[in-house]
């Protein structure tokens, strides 16, 4: 089974492709396409959401037999809600529809339902699957660590 993991924020889109057979798990996109970037002229919130859309669009058309999506979504702690916390969470929601529309189920999780903490998700990631060759940082190893954490749901 194909699992596609999702970490927005207010600049980039990381996903993680993993493909599950029994115990073998491997990272699809290690090598390859795992960063959505907002391009420069997509200022308005209005922009962005269709930008998204329509990537979120291309990349499960590009990866056909993905089955189910899991989002690592913000904590929210003691410093409140942000700007920037909001309009990862509008991402969030266009991920949610844009699953809605294929009927693809989706899991939301945070770091306690994954089994990590933020200072540990990139040795978490590593791991229990593998880390990507390129740009490697903490975002990238909460979309792998969402995705591995829906591979038995």
């Amino acid at each position: 089974m194909m699992i596609l993991g999702i970490r927005t924020s207010p600049t980039t889109v990381r996903y993680a492709v993993l493909n599950c057979k029994g115990t073998a798990i491997s990272l699809v996109n290690a090598d390859s396409e795992n960063k959505l970037d907002f391009p420069a002229d997509c200022r308005s919130i209005e922009q962005k959401l269709h930008w998204l859309h329509q990537e979120l669009d291309r990349v499960l058309r590009q990866y056909s037999g993905i089955k189910k999506i899991v989002i690592k979504a913000n904590e929210y702690g003691r410093g409140g809600e942000k700007a920037s916390s909001r309009e990862a969470a509008y991402f969030d929601a266009v991920v949610l529809m844009t699953a809605g529309t294929r009927q693809l189920p989706v899991d939301v999780k945070l770091y306690r339902t994954i089994g990590t903490r933020r200072n540990e998700v990139k040795t978490f990631a590593a791991t229990n699957v593998e880390a990507t060759t390129r740009y490697w940082n903490e975002q990238m190893a909460d979309a792998v660590s969402a995705a591995w954490s829906g591979r038995n749901n």
